[in-house]
């Protein structure tokens, strides 16, 4: 004898839509991003602040000698005449890598701003998200493969994920909106 009294539950979740757009902060990209910039925010100037004695150690050097840095104080590696500080690499990669997470939520708040306007320049500033983005895919695998941060391998490729999970969403909103703007441009 079959038992009917559970006719109406299933291994899946309910569907529940999602709660309405207010403001930006509501919209999931914005928040997944502020996630994405919080993490390489807090994980670089943890790596700036255990790397600075290390350069700081190799400048103290320098001025106390006129000799040139050894090798083990100073790791070069030289392309054709130019020779590359990996200090300075480091210190480039990173900064820019922390603009780059930084300026994607102030992005995304500014496309949010500007998508009732009259032009489509909320869809631009959006393209500006995606480039950012993979530009941080970029930005992490060069820091994963050439800075020694001590960060696990696997924490990197789970915020690479994130930031491509970043683009393809804002790609979908992208969609959204423009389709919005033509219906909106049709009414008039």
């Amino acid at each position: 004898m079959r038992n009917y009294t559970n006719y109406n539950s299933n291994k899946y979740n309910s569907y529940a839509p999602k709660k309405p757009v207010k403001n930006f902060t509501d919209l999931e990209v914005y928040q997944k991003a502020l996630e994405g910039s919080v993490f390489v925010a807090n994980e670089l100037i943890n790596f700036w602040e255990a790397s600075r004695p290390r350069a700081e150690v190799a400048k103290a050097d320098v001025k106390r000698s006129p000799k040139p840095l050894s090798p083990k104080f100073k790791q070069t590696q030289t392309t054709g005449s130019q020779e590359f500080c990996m200090d300075e690499l480091e210190s480039t990669i990173v900064k820019t890598m922390c603009i780059t997470a930084l300026s994607i939520p102030h992005l995304i708040a500014e496309s949010h701003s500007k998508r009732f306007g009259q032009s489509t320049e909320c869809l631009n500033i959006l393209d500006e998200v995606m480039l950012r983005c993979n530009k941080m895919v970029v930005y992490l695998e060069q820091t994963r493969d050439i800075c020694q941060t001590g960060i696990e391998t696997a924490r990197f490729e789970e915020e690479i994920k994130k930031y491509f999970y970043i683009r393809a969403k804002v790609l979908n909103l992208q969609r959204v909106w423009r389709k919005y703007i033509e219906e909106d441009k049709k009414q008039v």
